[in-house]
């Protein structure tokens, strides 16, 4: 089976939450059509696909089903009842198996839609790691695809996984450049939250856009090599602050670039 060509024919089975949390990575991919076992959304239309009952899946020619649910255990048995090849049965958890053999460029970015890196100083409940939650979540719900890195760990991992906000942890972001930490060069877009990615800013692949976000005092900036500030390259980099605040604070350093404002908020009980 070649997956990842132009006459790749998949099936997805569940219309509920997991099919609103995935359906962008089929939006430029082939969906004959989508399962569910609720009759009242049988003989609809959703995202232009028609959903049909289960059993209808033996009058189409396709290459995989996909199981957006995570009822998969009872969803794939009745697959399997209906005479699927378990080969072609996958969980949203293995579309990076499903997709693997695409286009390495295409990988990642499904609609054409730009993939995000978004690294935090730490994992924390603090405000700026609540933040840049909340950007995560309104980017995703956008359409992007995220990633949230941070160089610690802390409680807001828990949340990120209920979103199913992918997580990573690599401590060498407190201390390397970016040019020293290739992982982080396969995104179109890095969004680098407080004064703590200097370090990792001062050398870097200018090819990718940067954004920073500014929530630091003056005296956060105290112990930090002024000279390291100030060489920092403004090529493909964006500046933007919470205030005026940080953006005072990296002016005395950065004199001549603009920086813009992003104010945040975060909702109640977070």
């Amino acid at each position: 089976m070649q997956y990842g060509n132009s006459k790749t024919a998949y099936v997805l089975f569940g219309t509920g939450d997991y099919y609103q949390r995935f359906r962008h990575w089929f939006d430029d991919r082939k969906v004959l059509a989508i399962l569910d076992n609720d009759r009242k959304k049988q003989g609809t239309m959703l995202d232009g696909r028609p959903v049909i009952p289960p059993e209808e899946i033996t009058e189409l020619s396709f290459d995989a089903v996909v199981i957006l649910s995570f009822y998969v255990t009872e969803m794939k048995k009745q697959l399997l009842s209906l005479g699927i090849d378990e080969t072609k049965i996958y969980h949203f958890y293995e579309l990076h198996d499903l997709f693997k053999s695409e286009n390495p460029k295409a990988f990642g970015r499904a609609s054409g839609l730009k993939s995000i890196l978004l690294l935090s100083h730490d994992l924390s409940l603090g405000g700026p790691a609540l933040a840049l939650y909340h950007a995560a979540l309104i980017l995703r719900k956008a359409g992007y695809d995220i990633v949230f890195a941070s160089m610690l760990d802390g409680a807001l991992r828990e949340k990120l996984e209920e979103q199913l906000i992918p997580v990573m942890i690599d401590m060498r972001l407190q201390i390397n450049t970016m040019r020293e930490l290739p992982w982080t060069e396969k995104y179109d877009l890095i969004f680098c939250n407080t004064i703590n990615f200097h370090t990792f800013l001062s050398d870097r692949n200018e090819d990718i856009s940067v954004i920073w976000w500014l929530h630091d005092s003056a005296f956060f900036y105290e112990g930090i090599r002024s000279e390291k500030l100030s060489k920092i390259s403004n090529r493909n980099l964006k500046y933007i602050s919470v205030g005026p605040v940080p953006r005072n604070a990296m002016n005395q350093y950065q004199p001549d670039v603009v920086i813009g404002d992003l104010i945040y908020g975060v909702s109640d009980g977070v």
